[in-house]
């Protein structure tokens, strides 16, 4: 073995321990990525196919993929109704929609194979977070132990978008720039209108269950530097506050063993094809951010922050937007739109234009959130609005060629 390759492996232990809490706390140096790669992460739920309520097969589901030569990952996340599945490293949209639809297929199929039915959204409708049981895997132990009920509470299931960046300096400052504009994708996403059993009055229930862990919340816009971030940790970690990078549940964070900015904000969408759209989104916002070299927002309040985050996991795709660098008050499907077509102007991604047309569908009809509650006013129960969801799961994009496993 080369002296490199030891290094990475004791690198990759000691992260390991560190997000165990078997060992000292450890923030990896920032790696190195080409700009604009993007890697998306989406955590599903796993359904009974006759109630569709949330059923503990993850582990049986985890063993049929296991068997399957593919690019991409699928893990167990921390109850065992829920599967994370996670992309290969992507150039661009067109690639992107190919492989969440080959994922889609893969884990449907063998979904059914254990009488399980797979569906996204962010919350479960009917759920109680009692019932749900842990992963048997330690570090999702140790969270039960450091979080207690919240653990179980956070049965929820969200969308993760990687961004590469090639500086450590200007993954903190894309971020800044990535937060101000956050609650558009919460927006976007939005579609989980009930939380155990009940209509929430929220296009997003999901959003407000991260807010009760204690590193929730946004980076500090003090930080401008990696260097003012890693003293930011080793601050926390004299405290005893953090151990790892996972600890920080910010809505946009570094992740500097990939060598990326972290989008953690979306609920994950009823159809894959939807996450290719909105992750091709983010990733234009912070190759244009990229290009502003040495630009900071000028507005970084917290205060503004969370208005827009409640607003936009209020009333979806229907919320105002305050932009924080001008104080303007604009629909965030106008905003969208703006962005849109500014970003395609100068976006070198051939499939980008079929982004945007993905996304302006999305946000068709009052957006996903409220595509389930019309069901609901037309006197469907929650365990259909359950079913309706999974349904939308199986459907195939036919915009790429469907994949036969």
């Amino acid at each position: 073995m080369t002296e490199k390759a030891e290094q990475i492996i004791s690198l990759e232990e000691a992260q390991a321990r560190a997000v165990s809490g078997t060992g000292p706390a450890y923030l990896p140096p920032f790696a190195h990525s080409r700009m604009g790669s993007m890697g998306i992460e989406l955590e599903l739920m796993v359904l009974d196919r006759l109630t569709y309520d949330l059923l503990p097969a993850a582990p049986d589901i985890l063993r049929l993929l296991d068997q399957r030569k593919k690019e991409w990952v699928a893990t167990p996340e921390i109850t065992t109704s829920m599967l994370e599945v996670a992309t290969s490293i992507l150039g661009g949209y067109d690639q992107a929609a190919a492989q969440v639809e080959e994922i889609r297929e893969a884990v449907r199929s063998a979904a059914f194979q254990v009488g399980a039915a797979i569906s996204g959204g962010g919350a479960h409708p009917f759920q109680k977070w009692a019932e749900q049981r842990i992963y048997p895997k330690e570090r999702y132990r140790a969270s039960a132990r450091k979080f207690g009920y919240l653990a179980k509470l956070f049965t929820v299931f969200g969308m993760h978008v990687h961004i590469g960046v090639p500086d450590a300096d200007e993954a903190i400052r894309i971020a800044a720039w990535l937060t101000q504009r956050a609650p558009l994708f919460i927006a976007l996403s939005a579609n989980s209108p009930c939380w155990q059993g009940e209509d929430s009055g929220f296009c997003s229930s999901r959003s407000n269950v991260v807010g009760a862990f204690p590193m929730s919340g946004t980076m500090p816009s003090d930080i401008r530097s990696w260097k003012g971030f890693e003293e930011y940790f080793e601050r926390l970690a004299g405290h005893g506050i953090v151990g790892s990078i996972k600890d920080f549940y910010w809505d946009v964070r570094p992740k500097p063993e990939y060598g990326t900015v972290e989008l953690r904000v979306l609920d994950t969408p009823l159809r894959p094809a939807y996450a290719a759209a909105l992750a091709s989104y983010a990733r234009e916002l912070c190759i244009e951010a990229y290009g502003r070299r040495g630009e900071w927002p000028s507005d970084s309040s917290r205060e503004l922050y969370a208005w827009n985050r409640f607003n936009a996991a209020k009333d979806g795709v229907s919320a105002i937007w305050i932009d924080p660098e001008n104080g303007a008050r604009l629909p965030v499907c106008q905003v969208v739109e703006n962005d849109l077509q500014r970003l395609s102007a100068a976006s070198l991604d051939p499939g980008f234009g079929t982004a945007c047309e993905v996304i302006r569908e999305l946000m068709a009809k009052g957006g996903q959130a409220r595509w389930l509650t019309a069901h609901m006013e037309a006197g469907s129960g929650v365990n259909d609005i359950a079913r309706v969801a999974s349904e939308m799961f199986d459907l195939p994009d036919e915009r790429v060629t469907r994949v036969t496993p």
